[in-house]
């Protein structure tokens, strides 16, 4: 819930705060690719590096009284122990797929598909919860999902494209709809500290990953470098999280999420720098269109709706 009686200062930190967390998560990507590892491995190197700042985070704020509940205390341990691991489900099948995608093709597929999560949301929103949609924002739906494709199809074949890599990418997509969804249930339900919270499902999902990585083809080894990259993707991962979780205290979703449509280009660009992975004309007109029509998706009061309460609002880079 957006809190308005925050000094104006405050509130006006928080627009550079998510402007942060969009180049940080935009660096994570090239992070992940530079890392050239498995995507089970490479996540699980990475939830576990996450784990102790944001515990260190969570006694910060306890111990100065701005933790109010750590877990539900109407709920048994139990309970919430299957709550949590159904978090850390969708919390690390998102990442993991989401990883594999950008190891397997263009980074401005990826990204772009990812950036479809809130037609996904609103979608969900007006067939389960029974939230109206003008039938412009129908419309400009339509036409995101056509731009993606278009930008998709145009790179069909090239050397970074792949069927397998734009599959997982648009797994990912559901995945990670499914844990904002889910963690927005949770949260609405029981108002467990967004950091807590964060933690208990990084938790979950580390416990989940790493048995399964273990017993994959090369276990949970990683070379010296990959190792980095994994420490790396944490630090600018983690860090856009809790930027985004503390500037949604004072912005509504419908305020927040367009900044996330700047994440395709950002990669774009940076891809093309760092990988080589050129921009055709169809790409870039098919970029523009999906990231106009999903500006005026976004400015809706659909997404506040939905997504007020929401531990985060991007995939868990």
């Amino acid at each position: 819930m957006v809190d308005l009686a925050e000094p104006r200062a405050t509130h006006r930190r928080a627009v550079p705060a998510v402007a942060l967390a969009i180049v940080l998560w935009s660096a994570s990507a090239l992070s992940v690719r530079a890392g050239h590892a498995d995507a089970m491995t490479f996540t699980a190197w990475r939830l576990w590096f996450a784990l102790p700042p944001l515990a260190a985070i969570v006694a910060i704020r306890k111990r100065n009284g701005a933790v109010r509940m750590l877990r539900p205390p109407r709920m048994s341990r139990v309970r919430w122990a299957f709550v949590i691991a159904g978090a850390g489900f969708f919390f690390s099948s998102g990442a993991v797929t989401a990883f594999a995608a950008l190891n397997k093709t263009r980074l401005l597929d990826v990204t772009l598909i990812g950036a479809l999560q809130p037609v996904v949301i609103i979608a969900f929103a007006v067939a389960f919860l029974g939230e109206r949609i003008e039938r412009s924002k129908v419309l400009l739906a339509v036409v995101a999902v056509a731009g993606t494709a278009l930008v998709a199809l145009s790179t069909a074949g090239g050397g970074d494209w792949s069927t397998v890599g734009e599959l997982l990418a648009v797994a990912s997509l559901f995945l990670n709809v499914g844990w904002f969804l889910y963690g927005r249930i949770v949260r609405d339900r029981d108002p467990v500290d967004p950091f807590a919270f964060l933690l208990w499902v990084l938790f979950a999902a580390a416990l989940i990953v790493t048995p399964l990585a273990a017993i994959g083809d090369k276990g949970l080894h990683l070379p010296a470098a990959a190792i980095g990259y994994a420490f790396l993707t944490m630090i600018l991962g983690t860090t856009a999280h809790v930027l985004v979780i503390w500037a949604h205290r004072y912005m509504p979703a419908s305020v927040s999420a367009p900044f996330l449509l700047a994440e395709p280009p950002l990669v774009a660009i940076a891809a093309w720098i760092c990988f080589g992975e050129a921009l055709g004309v169809w790409e870039i007109v098919g970029s523009a269109v999906v990231v106009a029509a999903l500006w005026g998706m976004v400015r809706t009061p659909v997404l506040d709706h939905v997504e007020d309460g929401v531990p985060d609002i991007a995939p868990p880079a």
